[in-house]
This record gives structure tokens, sequence and C-alpha cells, in this order.
């Protein structure tokens, strides 16, 4: 800890030759969700979000380095016991490795923070986050793009799923005359929980209201694979498609699991996250820009998602399948517009969710509309 301190007061007094200069920004948004839980109960809400953002840079003819603030409220006016907040500090660095930017290399890292309200505590965390990357200009039109990636979570209540993460990514691109764009990327990641095998006892998750009861914790530790392969094709100098292919594969997978009398909660459960199943993915967005600088674009993406460690229950609670598996897919259509003059931006977005089951508690659908309003400076 001693060695990261004296290495971020080495790179903050890098660049004060530099002049230094400060940006913000706030975005006010509503989201009108019938469907804010994802499953078959249905559940409505009108979610209000106000994020804030603060940086002050100092620039050199080859480096930047940026100090930041982000914070974030959702209030659910009609489950106020789901509003949280999470706040951000955090530096990052970059560095031009010769003078036309042909080599780009990247440093930073921040602190996150969750509080929610005493209902959905399990969800208070904290989060430390560090990264590393290097770009550069192999060959013309050639760009790789490498780095890793670090995660450590802890939560306030459920110590036994604290984690860290490790995540490694290679990326290229090539860009072509034809306004043709490819983009391969690799991605291997690494979830390990913080502490071993043992028996615990913890209050029951709510899913079919569970109450407190004990339990036994699993070998914990994942690993994963996700590849993914995107094209990108400008039809006009206003029009663009981009096609996307990806597949998530868990090269090794044991959840960690609490048990009740009444069944198995797991960690993918409470904390849904892409380390829960596998699967392909196939998405196309199409981009139009129109007069006024108006920009709609419209996307839609099918995935298919076998669940590692998750059987499939009927409502009654009665296992169906020893495995979940999900067919998801997601429609979205937006409108931005851009005024410069006043730094604004406003948005109007509609989303439709549709997630078919074997696990009768997840076939669901959700349709949402949102309108967000963003100053920067």
């Amino acid at each position: 800890m001693r060695g990261a301190r004296q290495s971020i007061l080495v790179l903050m007094l890098l660049p004060l030759t530099a002049s230094g200069q400060w940006s913000g920004g706030i975005q006010v948004g509503t989201l009108i969700d019938d469907n804010v839980f994802n499953n078959y109960l249905q559940v409505a809400d009108r979610v209000t979000e106000v994020s804030l953002q603060g940086a002050y840079d100092w620039d050199t003819e080859s480096t930047n380095l940026q100090m930041f603030y982000s914070g974030m409220l959702d209030y659910f006016a009609l489950l106020p016991s789901r509003t949280f907040q999470v706040h951000t500090v955090g530096l990052a660095y970059s560095h031009a490795l010769d003078d036309n930017e042909g080599a780009l290399f990247n440093v930073g890292g921040d602190y996150a923070l969750r509080d929610n309200r005493d209902e959905y505590a399990i969800y208070d965390h904290t989060q430390i986050s560090l990264y590393g990357n290097l770009q550069w200009q192999v060959a013309d039109p050639l760009r790789l793009k490498g780095g890793y990636a670090f995660r450590s979570v802890a939560f306030a209540e459920l110590q036994e799923f604290d984690y860290a993460e490790h995540m490694l990514f290679i990326q290229a691109t090539t860009s072509l005359p034809t306004r043709t764009t490819f983009i391969a990327q690799a991605d291997l990641g690494f979830k390990k929980y913080a502490t071993p095998n043992a028996d615990t006892t913890t209050a029951g998750y709510p899913r079919r209201q569970w109450g407190k009861r004990g339990a036994e914790v699993s070998a914990p530790g994942v690993t994963q694979l996700i590849t993914t392969v995107r094209i990108g094709q400008g039809i006009t100098e206003t029009t663009g498609l981009s096609l996307t292919g990806q597949y998530q594969l868990s090269l090794d997978k044991e959840s960690r699991y609490l048990t009740f009398d009444t069944g198995v909660v797991t960690d993918d459960e409470i904390f849904d996250d892409h380390y829960g199943f596998d699967g392909p993915l196939i998405g196309l967005t199409a981009t139009q820009i129109l007069p006024a600088d108006f920009q709609i674009r419209t996307s839609g993406s099918i995935q298919e998602r076998r669940y590692s460690n998750r059987s499939a229950y009927d409502l009654a609670g009665a296992l169906v399948a020893s495995q979940r598996i999900d067919t998801r897919a997601v429609f979205t259509l937006s409108l931005d517009k851009a005024f410069p003059s006043l730094g604004l931006r406003a948005s109007l977005a509609y989303d439709l969710i549709s997630n078919a089951s074997n696990d009768a508690y997840y076939s669901y659908r959700n349709h949402a509309i949102s309108l967000w309003l963003g100053f920067l400076h």
C-alpha cells in the first residue's frame, strides 16, 4: 500500500509544471420502467437519477493526469427502499510514447462506495479498481491494444461474497478505405472469493421469501473467456451499421452459494454478472445523423444464457430442470441532440427486453422509457 501511494504521488508530481484545467458536468434523468426487478412479478416504478462529475487535468505535450470524482443517486418513487447512491474518486494518467500518439500508455485507479437503504443493504459495498493498458499503431491500418485490470469488492453485510477480479484483454482494430472497421477482442477474466470455504449463517435473499437459516458455502472461483468480433460499415457520411458477435465460455466455474431449507441461492442470483452464464450473442446497431444534428440509433441483440450452476424451477419452487437456460432479446431506440453553444445534450430512449427462461420466475418482458438532460463544462 505504501508503494502504491508513492507511485500515485510520483504521477501527480510529473506534470506540475503544466497548467491545470477544471471540467465538470451534471446529468438528470427519469426512467419509467414497468418491470424494475426483471422477473415475472412485473413490479413497475419511476426512477429519477442525478449524477455529478468533476475533474481536474494537468497536461503537457505528451502526458495527461486527471483527478476525478463522480457521484450518482437513483431514487425510486414507488419503492423508495430501493434508492441508492454511488460515489467514486480516482486518478487517470496517459503518456504518449511518440510524437504522433501512435503508442499510448494509460494507467489509473479509483475507489467507489455504494450505499443502499436498510432493506437492500446486502448490496452495500466498496470497490477498488486499477488498470493499465498500452495501445499502439503496429502498421497502417492495424492498431493493437492490450492491458490488465484489477478489481477488489468488499460487501458490508455479506462478507462471504467479497472477491477479487483479474482481467486481461487484447484487441485488434483494422480500418479500411471502404469505411469498414473490423474489431476483434479477447477477454480472460478470473474471479476469486476472498475467504476459504466455511460454514456460515446469514439472512436469506428474499427471492422466494426465504428467512434466516443456516447455510453452507461452496468452493469459490470462476475463469471465463469472452471473444468478441465487431464489424462496422459506413453506408454514407451520415449512416452507419455495426454487427457484433460474442461468445462467453466459462473455463472453470465453482459458485459460492447459500443452501436453505427451501432451496439454493447462488452468487449469480444475488449479484447477477457475466460470470454466471455461458453462451453466444449477436447484435446489430444502425446509426443515422439527421438534419440539425439529431442522431437516431436503433439496436437489437439476442443472447443465449446457459447458467453454469443454477437450476430451473416453476413458480411453486419445484425443480423442472438441472440447468437454467434463458434466451434474452433486447431492442433499443434512442434519439440524441447536442446543443454545443449551451453545453447541453438531451436524450430520449425506449428499451424492450424479452427474457424467455425455463425458470418461470425469470420469464418476463420489460418496457422502459427514459429521458436525460446533461450539462458539461
